[in-house]
């Protein structure tokens, strides 16, 4: 479909272009007759004019009789009407007309006939161009890549594209794509040795940008299944180089995150959750991936007990009085080190205004990035309603900031009240 919808489109766009040319020409020389006709009419007015003044000026002299006088004046005026009459009802000789087709051929071939040939030519050259130096075969793959895309759980279409694909790969050895979504479509069929060999294939035709790291992370995630969802050197090697290459690499982090929870691993995992939330905080995932860190949060503080000594703030949060904002307002409460900006928050936690006024939790389980609450000598806290749901503050949104203040690895107070709004 949409190698298809591409020659449409070109197509319109051809004749569009034609008829940008084409019409002025056909205008042009529709007006050129038109103006020729006109001149030849002033032209043999003008004349007339002249011929008669001259017959008045001999007249007045004396050279010619009133009768000579008033037969050359006739004459003249027959002959002016002869010429209009053939100008307006194209009543002309054999020979004139002979004469206007020949003049009309030559202006078709001169005026009319290069540019129509050079308006015709312009797809057969644009075209070859394209073939040589754009993407016309990726365009050609398009159709297939977005079926692979829509059908990942039809079956049948995914076998029907492993032949069409496989085909093309083999048509296209130097490109990467058709191999990768040969693997996608592997993948959906449950060959994921065959998928893991496509990948590679794919990932050896890449630099080194996060696009090679993506296919890597299906290279990784493949040979992690085929060996039984453990973790191979082989497995291992492939998930460094990827991120070497770019260490936030969705399917990577995904990968370790959900080895570490297989292996109740879940400090592991709680860091590679983080890491996949700072790449989509407002996501429905990353709300997802909060609550498991929660879960894991509580499982490890059931387990070990010490892990939950640490420093924390209860925040009491309420709105101004009369201040009456939605229920479904996103609120964003977070603690931040005092000492460096611009860092991620030392622990953060999200709710809505209808859950207001509210005293909320804030300690090292609520970490969102590398480093905790109980890493900072002096930190501030801040609360945040926020219109557009995102936890960047925006003109209109509400917030409320705290002094500075120093935990000590204690349990801290503090009371936030949202009044003020941001301009």
């Amino acid at each position: 479909m949409g190698f298809l919808l591409f020659w449409y489109l070109s197509a319109i766009l051809l004749i569009i272009a034609a008829l940008f040319v084409l019409i002025p020409l056909w205008l042009r020389g529709r007006s050129l007759n038109y103006v020729g006709v006109a001149l030849r009419k002033e032209a043999n007015i003008a004349l007339f004019h002249e011929r008669r003044d001259e017959l008045e000026a001999d007249y007045t002299a004396g050279n010619i009789d009133q009768l000579s006088y008033d037969a050359l004046v006739l004459e003249l005026q027959q002959g002016l009407l002869i010429d209009v009459s053939v100008d307006d009802d194209a009543k002309i000789g054999s020979d004139d007309k002979e004469k206007a087709k020949s003049n009309k051929s030559a202006f078709l071939k001169f005026s009319m006939l290069v540019p129509v040939l050079f308006t015709l030519s312009i797809p057969v050259v644009a075209y070859i161009l394209y073939e040589r130096w754009g993407f016309l075969d990726e365009v050609a793959l398009t159709d297939l890549f977005e079926r692979t895309i829509n059908n990942q759980d039809d079956v049948e279409e995914a076998k029907s594209l492993i032949i069409s694909l496989g085909s093309a790969a083999q048509s296209n050895p130097e490109q990467p794509w058709p191999l990768y979504f040969l693997g996608e479509n592997f993948a959906n069929v449950g060959m994921f040795s065959e998928a893991s060999r496509s990948y590679e294939m794919a990932a050896e035709l890449l630099d080194d940008t996060a696009d090679k790291a993506l296919v890597l992370g299906r290279v990784a995630l493949s040979q992690y299944i085929v060996a039984g969802f453990k973790f191979t050197p082989e497995v291992l090697r492939i998930v460094e180089e990827a991120r070497a290459i770019n260490p936030s690499e969705i399917s990577i982090l995904q990968l370790l995150a959900a080895d570490a929870e297989q292996r109740e691993d879940y400090t592991v995992a709680i860091e590679y959750w983080r890491l996949l939330i700072q790449a989509g905080p407002n996501s429905e995932q990353a709300q997802i991936l909060k609550t498991n860190i929660a879960a894991a949060q509580m499982v490890l503080a059931r387990d070990n007990p010490d892990l939950a000594e640490g420093a924390s703030i209860n925040v009491r949060l309420s709105l101004a009085d009369g201040l009456g904002l939605p229920d479904n307002l996103r609120v964003f409460v977070a603690a931040r080190n005092a000492a460096q900006e611009g860092l991620p928050p030392l622990a953060a936690i999200d709710l809505t205004v209808a859950e207001l006024p509210t005293v909320v939790r804030l300690d090292d389980f609520s970490a969102v990035g590398p480093f905790n609450l109980s890493s900072a000598e002096t930190v501030y806290v801040s609360a945040l309603v926020s219109y557009a749901g995102v936890a960047s503050p925006r003109a209109g949104d509400y917030r409320v900031i705290s002094q500075s203040f120093s935990p000590n690895g204690q349990n801290a107070e503090i009371e936030l009240i949202l009044v003020e709004q941001l301009q």
